[in-house]
């Protein structure tokens, strides 16, 4: 008698994280006195899961490819209802290949009262690509596309065109409101939404976002394999934003990337030959003259 054996496969489903970032959102109500604290609480946890748990692109990401960073809002009125005025802060970053080590990608702070908002408790906070809806969803929809946009630039050339033109889009949805932010107030105003989206997806400073995967992916990335050759294209990164510079200077993305990168430069220069030095210290004298003290001793 022949004997069957039967096996029985068990597909099981594998989990994919298709979730993008793992963002650390903070709630400062400091300045509000209020004794009503549970709606800040309800604010952070809200905020925290639409950042969290909704997919903001095709890609699948592991849960080690997730993108860390951090939003800040500081509420500075409250009327005691459902509307908060404040400041929002950002922040991003990303791991240095082969390193124990960690680099900024995008950070950026509106001034005081630039970011006024409704909010309710237990009311979900619901996000519409293709139309405004409040201000709440599209202020955080457009700086996870801003995070988005400059974490693919710095594994690709221009690799974050698609998310930078989705922030644009929510700037261009935004016209209609009367909230400043998403407007252009002239070039004494130029440190908001309105000018990062357009920056970022003009063919002017095209060279900033070519400087971004220079100095991230041929740059630090490779040094701790070829630290000469990752530095050179540090290097070549910098001349990139001497040409931004050149281009509009003291521009709100080159004011944020020194904010970002100014300590960093000077430590991968920290044990760079005399030569090299001496030439990135006049490029960021130039591009960074307020802190042009803090360059003199690079290389020493």
């Amino acid at each position: 008698m022949k004997k069957f054996i039967i096996t029985i496969i068990f597909f099981i489903p594998v989990v994919l994280f298709s979730q993008e970032l793992n963002c650390r959102v903070s709630v400062n109500h400091s300045q509000i006195k209020t004794t009503n604290i549970q709606i800040f609480q309800a604010m952070q946890r809200d905020i925290s899961e639409f950042l969290n748990q909704r997919r903001w692109t095709n890609y699948v990401f592991n849960n080690h490819e997730r993108i860390d960073c951090s939003i800040l809002i500081t509420v500075i009125e409250f009327d005691g209802v459902s509307h908060f005025t404040g400041t929002i802060q950002v922040t991003a970053n990303r791991p240095v290949f082969d390193a124990s080590l960690t680099t900024s990608t995008f950070k950026f702070k509106e001034k005081d009262k630039s970011f006024s908002f409704d909010y309710m408790e237990n009311q979900p906070i619901e996000f519409n690509e293709s139309t405004y809806t409040d201000e709440l969803s599209s202020v955080l929809a457009f700086y996870v596309y801003m995070i988005l946009g400059a974490d693919f630039d710095t594994f690709s050339e221009l690799g974050g065109t698609e998310w930078y033109e989705k922030a644009q889009n929510i700037v261009s949805n935004a016209q209609s409101t009367t909230y400043n932010a998403w407007k252009s107030m002239g070039t004494n105003h130029e440190d908001n939404r309105y000018f990062l989206a357009k920056f970022l997806t003009s063919p002017n400073f095209r060279p900033y976002r070519q400087a971004q995967y220079k100095y991230h992916r041929l740059g630090l990335d490779a040094m701790t394999s070829d630290i000469a050759s990752g530095r050179q294209a540090v290097t070549e990164a910098i001349n990139l934003m001497k040409q931004v510079y050149q281009k509009k200077p003291n521009n709100v993305l080159i004011n944020n990337w020194l904010e970002a990168k100014r300590r960093e430069i000077i430590n991968i220069y920290s044990e760079a030959p005399q030569s090299e030095v001496k030439r990135v210290v006049q490029v960021m004298k130039l591009i960074d003259v307020t802190n042009s003290d803090m360059y003199d001793k690079m290389g020493h």
